[in-house]
């Protein structure tokens, strides 16, 4: 086995993209990244979900660097909260004195405690000694797939050090399940093949997650908007909850465990692994992965605070549990961000306990200090993946944001409910659109065939008329989530929904314009103009 004579310090190499708020774009080490926060705008993240999994390792520290006290009540909490976040800038003293502990833990290649990874894993066999470095990078496909790829195949022999260190936090966080070559030590491989256990995730455990945070104008201010103290009274972090450097270093095995709080499910060690190194130590040439520990994600909104949730009959079933459990709710690459926000803001009903839990906390927040410290603007950001094939491919990627004032996490706020009323509405205004167009071809005596749209062009067609209709809408729904006003509500909305019907009438007459059809010709019962009548009627009620 080689020996590692290669060395990358996470804590002093630069290796986090971000973006200065100058504009400028660079590379920090973790403690460049925390100790000069305020002085970066964002992580700056090649793929989608890479920012994330970076702002995850980096609350970590924050959570363990700023420790609390379990019997501080929520008063001391919300005080240090707003103490931290009037002084601009974290503690460099303090982020030293922390740092200061773990001399090997954040090396690539330590021999005793390599960063994310197992010293000395190796596969079972002698078929291979370990797997080329594109099989832990998510964005690269299989060799025979590998004509869809970004990528060139030529240039995967080896990985830059810091490129290697990034891609190694995106597979903990993000791997693919499926079947993997079992290491030693592994007690559960079968035929030579490990497999994630029944019911467990198969996939990094942000796979799982809809991958919602709050972005601030600095990566500090960031970090302690998602920084969650307490919810509903209670405490988020725990005692004895450590992130992996604070750990022993895992053995080889699969472990299934239950998770210790929120900074064990930001550094979650999904995986097993080593990278190894190239013989001059100046890059990473292979990876060795395999199964490491894997976790049921029902009921983890307890810790887990970025990600929706939703109640499951069917895992109630599977689980074979008493209550329906919550399940994270991944996020759906097909749509716009802001048509997910009733789902995000509304507390209709009790779904506060189904709110992300960063979105509780700005509702914690607001209650505890003064409105005039809320007049601010914050941006709602979602990445993450979704998955096909038995979740052991990546089918699609998603990054999103939206822009809206502080005061709309207010699960109490009347605005928040005129907001969403208008957004929840749409889906029923462009359902009248796809009907519209139904109808004008049932004019010109397609009627069978676009009657339930079972013909497999026709259900194209539908969803051809919904996407354009959302990308003609997005622009101006974005416009007005961000300006949504203090004052004047009532009138804001009703100006928003009148220019939503504009859009969708506009688009009604482009589909007849590019049809060429007449508007008086008469077929099944139906005619253009006809049709032109119902859907304003129809667009009149929906968003009156």
């Amino acid at each position: 086995m080689d020996q590692p004579t290669a060395h990358f310090d996470l804590l002093r190499e630069p290796w986090i993209p971000v973006e200065r708020l100058d504009g400028t774009a660079g590379s920090l080490s973790i403690r460049e990244a925390l100790v000069g926060a305020h002085r970066v705008r964002r992580i700056a993240g090649e793929i989608p979900g890479e920012s994330l999994a970076l702002l995850r390792l980096l609350l970590a520290f924050v959570y363990r660097i700023y420790a609390l006290p379990e019997e501080w009540g929520e008063r001391a909490r919300a005080g240090l909260w707003g103490e931290l976040r009037a002084s601009g800038s974290f503690d460099e003293d303090r982020i030293d004195a922390y740092l200061a502990e773990f001399s090997g833990e954040f090396d690539l290649f330590d021999a005793k405690h390599p960063f994310y990874q197992v010293p000395g894993l190796a596969y079972m066999g002698s078929a291979k000694e370990f797997d080329p470095v594109s099989e832990f990078m998510l964005d690269v496909p299989k060799p025979e797939k590998f004509l869809f790829s970004m990528r060139g195949f030529r240039h995967l022999d080896t990985l830059p050090l810091d490129l290697a260190a990034r891609y190694l936090a995106i597979a903990q966080a993000y791997d693919v399940a499926g079947i993997k070559s079992p290491v030693v030590g592994n007690t559960s491989a079968k035929s030579g093949k490990a497999y994630a256990p029944k019911g467990a995730l198969g996939t990094g455990w942000c796979g799982a997650l809809g991958g919602i945070y709050l972005e601030g104008g600095s990566l500090f201010e960031t970090l302690l908007l998602n920084w969650v103290l307490f919810l509903r009274n209670v405490p988020v972090a725990v005692s004895g909850d450590l992130p992996p450097w604070e750990r022993d270093v895992p053995s080889p095995d699969t472990c299934q465990r239950e998770p210790t709080g929120p900074v064990d499910l930001l550094t979650w060690q999904s995986r097993r692994m080593r990278l190894v190194p190239t013989e001059d130590g100046r890059a990473v040439r292979g990876v060795i992965i395999s199964y490491g520990d894997v976790l049921v994600p029902a009921n983890r909104q307890r810790f887990e605070m970025m990600t929706g949730w939703r109640e499951s009959q069917q895992q109630k079933k599977k689980l074979g549990t008493a209550t329906v459990p919550l399940m994270p709710v991944a996020p759906d690459t097909a749509r716009a961000l802001w048509r997910g926000l009733p789902g995000l803001l509304s507390v209709a009903d009790g779904h506060d306990r189904l709110r992300p839990g960063v979105i509780n906390w700005m509702d914690e927040l607001q209650d505890m200090q003064s409105a005039d410290d809320w007049r601010l603007s914050v941006r709602i950001v979602c990445q993450g993946l979704s998955y096909g094939t038995q979740s052991s491919v990546v089918d699609d990627a998603m990054e999103d944001s939206v822009d809206l004032r502080a005061a709309l996490f207010r699960g109490d706020s009347e605005a928040v409910s005129e907001m969403l009323d208008v957004i929840e509405k749409t889906d029923k205004a462009v359902n009248h659109l796809i009907q519209f167009v139904q109808n004008v071809e049932r004019s010109q005596g397609d009627w069978r065939r676009y009657e339930s749209y079972s013909d497999a062009a026709a259900s194209a067609s539908r969803e051809d008329v919904r996407e354009r209709a959302y990308d003609a809408l997005d622009g101006l729904y974005r416009s007005r989530i961000a300006s949504f006003p203090d004052a004047g509500v009532l009138e804001y909305c009703a100006s928003w929904r009148s220019d939503a019907r504009s859009i969708i009438g506009r688009l009604a007459r482009e589909y007849v314009s590019e049809r060429h059809v007449s508007f008086f010709s008469e077929r099944n019962g139906v005619s253009v103009g006809k049709a032109l009548i119902w859907l304003n009627g129809a667009l009149a009620k929906t968003l009156p």
